[in-house]
C-alpha cells in the first residue's frame, strides 16, 4: 500500500507538470482570442492548481519514497544479518575473503538505491507517459499512432536493453575494481618491504595496469549509453515532429488550441523520462547489487538439530576423532582426541600449516567438525549458547576501534572496572593503563593508541579471561613476548581453575597432557 501510494504520488507530480503546460498553452491560446474573461477563469484557476500540486505531491513523494527505503534497507540487513549468523561456517569462510563484508556494506545500499533512482522512477514514468497518451488521444485520437510505440520503446524496450548491457559491463568492472583494492591493499601493508627489496616499481605498474583495464571498461560502457541516449533524442524529436504533422493535416477540422495543445504535449510527455534515463544507463552496478543481496537471501542455511542449554557449569572437555576443514572437501588434518578437566591444560603441538589454528575455531563452535565435541557429554553443536561456557583467543583476534573498556566487555558486557583491570593486571597491562591519560577510555584501533603485537596479543588473552567460559581454547597466547613474562602468565593460567586447551610452538612444558598434530 505505502510503495503504491509512493508510485501515485510520483506519477501525479509529473502529470500535474504535464497538465499545467498544457493549461497554460490553452490559456494563452485562448486569451489571444480575447473572450470574455468568465471562458478563462476555469483555466486560470486550473493553472493555479496544478503549480501547487506539482510541488505539493512532489513534496510528499520524496517524504515516503525516502521513508519507505530506509525501512526496507532496515529490514533487508535484519534478514540477511539472520542469514549469516544462521550458517556461522560460511560466515567465516566469507568474512575471511570479505565478500561477505563487501555485500552487506556496499550491495544492500546500492540495492536500495535501485529502487529509489530506477524502479520508483520507472514506475512514476509509466503512469506519467500513459496519462499524456491518453491526453493526446483526448485531443486528437490519431495521435495514438504516434504515441503508443514511442511510449512503448522508451519504457520498455530502452530500459531492457540498457540494463543488459550495463549488468555486463558493471560485473566486469566490479572484478577490476575488486582486484585493484587488492592490490592496493597488498600494496599499503607491504609497502616497506616492497621498497627494501626493490620490487615497489613492479607493484605500481600492475596498479596502473589495472586502472587502465577500468577505464577502458567505463569507456566502453559509455558507448551503449550514448547510442541509446541519441535514440531518445531522435524519437523524441520525431514525436514532435510528428504530432506537428498531425496537428498541420488536421487543421481545418481542429481549434486553435487543440492545434497548440497537441504540439505543447510532446514537450512534457517525457518529462519522467528525462528525469529517469541518467540513472538508468548508471544502473548496472546497482542491478548486480540488487542480485547479489538476492543470491545471499535465497541460500539455504545448513538445518541445525534440536538444541538445549547445557545445565551447570563445564567440568570435562572431550574430543573425539576430530577433524575440523573451511568446506566438505579441504580436510588436510589428522583426526585429533583428547579429555580435559578442570583445572588441567591441554597443550596442543604441531608443525604450521597441520590443522592447529583450524582446530580451535572448530573447538570454539566457528566451524563444523567431523567426529565429536563434548563438553559434560554433550555434543558441541548441540548446545543452544555455547559461548557461555566456552571462549579463547585466536591469532587473529581483532581490537576494536573503541576504547579499552569496550574493547575488553566484549567478553562480558555487564563486567566492572575492577573486574576489567583484575585480569588485566593478570596480563601484567595494568601498569600501562595507568600510563595513558584516559586510563579505561583510552581509544584504541586504526584511530586510537597503537598497539605493539605483545599488548594487541595481552587484550585478547584478558579479554578470554574476562569470560565466565569454563573452557578456554588459547591460540598462541604467549607469542611475542619475551620468555620470563610468558613464563609468568603461563604460571598464573595454569593456575586457573579452569580448562585449558592451549596451541603454541614453544613454552607450556607443565601441561596436564600433551597432544602432538601430524600432517
Amino acid at each position: 500500500m505505502k510503495r503504491g501510494l509512493t508510485y501515485f504520488l510520483s506519477g501525479s507530480a509529473y502529470i500535474a507538470g504535464m497538465s499545467l503546460t498544457i493549461t497554460s498553452a490553452w490559456l494563452i491560446t485562448m486569451a489571444s482570442a480575447q473572450p470574455p474573461l468568465l471562458t478563462l477563469s476555469i483555466a486560470i484557476v486550473g493553472v493555479r492548481f496544478f503549480g501547487i500540486a506539482r510541488s505539493v505531491a512532489r513534496y510528499v513523494e520524496r517524504l515516503t519514497s525516502h521513508k519507505d527505503v530506509f525501512d526496507r534497507l532496515t529490514s533487508l540487513r535484519v534478514r540477511l544479518y539472520s542469514k549469516m549468523t544462521s550458517n556461522p561456517v560460511q560466515l567465516i569462510r566469507d568474512l575471511g575473503s570479505g565478500k561477505l563484508v563487501k555485500k552487506v556494506v556496499d550491495d544492500v545500499e546500492r540495492a536500495q538505491e535501485y529502487q529509489l533512482r530506477i524502479t520508483l522512477p520507472h514506475g512514476a514514468a509509466l503512469i506519467s507517459v500513459s496519462a499524456g497518451v491518453l491526453l493526446g488521444v483526448w485531443i486528437r485520437p490519431e495521435s495514438f499512432v504516434i504515441t503508443v510505440p514511442v511510449a512503448l520503446i522508451l519504457l520498455v524496450y530502452i530500459p531492457f536493453r540498457v540494463k543488459k548491457a550495463c549488468e555486463v559491463s558493471a560485473r566486469e568492472i566490479e572484478s577490476a575494481e575488486s582486484e585493484y583494492a587488492a592490490l592496493i591493499q597488498q600494496a599499503s601493508h607491504g609497502i616497506a618491504e616492497a621498497a627494501l627489496y626493490g620490487y615497489l616499481d613492479e607493484r605500481l605498474s600492475r596498479t596502473s595496469e589495472i586502472e587502465t583495464r577500468i577505464w577502458n571498461k567505463e569507456r566502453n560502457l559509455l558507448i551503449p549509453s550514448q547510442r541509446f541516449q541519441f535514440t531518445f533524442i531522435a524519437l523524441m524529436g520525431a514525436t514532435l515532429a510528428g504530432l506537428a504533422l498531425l496537428a498541420q493535416h488536421y487543421s481545418d477540422h481542429m481549434a486553435d488550441v487543440q492545434i497548440t495543445m497537441l504540439i505543447f504535449l510532446p514537450l512534457v510527455i517525457f518529462e519522467a523520462i528525462i528525469a529517469w534515463y541518467p540513472n538508468l544507463f548508471a544502473a548496472g552496478k546497482m542491478l548486480l547489487a540488487r542480485n547479489e543481496i538476492a543470491e545471499i537471501e535465497s541460500r539455504q542455511a545448513a538445518p541445525i538439530g534440536e538444541q538445549k542449554t547445557l545445565i551447570g557449569p563445564v567440568s570435562t572437555f572431550k574430543a573425539r576423532d576430530v577433524r575440523v576443514a573451511w568446506s566438505e572437501d579441504a580436510h588436510f588434518m589428522q583426526p585429533i582426541s583428547f579429555l580435559a578437566k578442570s583445572g588441567e591444560c591441554v597443550v596442543i603441538r604441531g608443525r604450521s600449516g597441520a590443522g592447529k589454528t583450524t582446530f580451535a575455531l572448530g573447538a570454539l563452535g566457528l566451524l563444523d567438525y567431523e567426529g565429536s565435541i563434548l563438553l559434560n557429554d554433550n555434543e558441541l553443536r548441540d548446545i543452544l549458547d555455547p559461548h557461555l561456557h566456552i571462549a579463547g583467543s585466536i591469532q587473529s583476534g581483532h581490537i576494536f576501534n573503541t576504547s579499552l573498556r569496550e574493547n575488553m566487555k566484549i567478553a562480558s558486557p555487564n563486567a566492572t572496572d575492577d573486574e576489567i583491570m583484575k585480569v588485566l593486571e593478570i596480563v601484567e597491562l595494568h601498569s600501562l593503563v595507568e600510563e595513558m591519560r584516559d586510563g579505561l577510555d583510552t581509544h584504541l584501533g586504526a584511530l586510537g593508541r597503537p598497539l605493539s603485537g605483545g599488548e594487541t596479543k595481552r587484550i585478547n588473552l584478558a579479554r578470554s579471561l574476562l569470560s565466565s567460559a569454563e573452557v578456554l581454547v588459547l591460540d598462541e597466547p604467549t607469542e611475542h613476548l619475551d620468555h620470563e613474562l610468558a613464563d609468568r602468565l603461563e604460571q598464573r593460567l595454569l593456575s586457573l581453575s579452569r580448562i585449558l586447551i592451549v596451541i603454541t610452538h614453544s613454552g607450556w612444558n607443565n601441561g596436564s597432557t600433551t597432544v602432538n598434530f601430524e600432517r
